[in-house]
């Protein structure tokens, strides 16, 4: 059994930050799609600012949880293909616990932010894809893609528009 060591509370610690960390960046995510579903941009813009500054900390402390994670494989006597909770089994029964328990709890936060910023794309991809298809028909001769002579695709001749993005 491996003894507690201080790697193993500075990762502990690490995984509670870590998780603090994605919770309160999900938070500002689903900020981010009530902005532009309210098409509230001012909000938008100042929610991307919050967002970039939180996925700095996310960054740095996930370099440092994968260098205690490589200490941990190091003290278990394990190989690089050996599973996160094959690392912890060693670990006294407490922190082994807490551990698994904050990594467990981590990919549960990862998963929602995931979901939120598939909500995202997912919204905003069917806005675009709407908005091609009203433009397709409002300008049917820019449907397609149109090519030169010599065969290179080119751009069809733009047509000033003004489009309120109260839309």
């Amino acid at each position: 059994m491996i003894k507690a060591t201080y790697n193993t509370e500075h990762l502990i610690k690490i995984l509670d930050k870590e998780i603090e960390l994605i919770d309160s960046f999900t938070v500002v995510e689903a900020s981010i799609m009530d902005s532009v579903i309210n098409n509230n941009w001012d909000f938008l813009e100042a929610a991307i600012i919050q967002a970039e500054g939180i996925t700095g900390l996310i960054e740095a402390l996930d370099r440092e949880r994968d260098f205690h994670v490589e200490k941990l494989r190091e003290l278990s006597g394990e190989d690089k293909s050996a599973h996160f909770y094959r690392l912890t089994a060693g670990l006294e029964p407490k922190q082994k616990d807490r551990t698994n328990e904050l990594y467990r709890k981590l990919k549960l936060s990862v998963l929602n932010l995931q979901n939120i910023n598939w909500r995202i794309n997912t919204y905003v991809g069917t806005i675009t894809e709407i908005m091609k298809q009203t433009l397709n028909e409002v300008y049917p001769n820019r449907r397609g893609s149109l090519y030169s002579r010599s065969g290179t695709i080119r751009e069809a001749e733009s047509n000033p528009m003004v489009l309120n993005k109260k839309l």
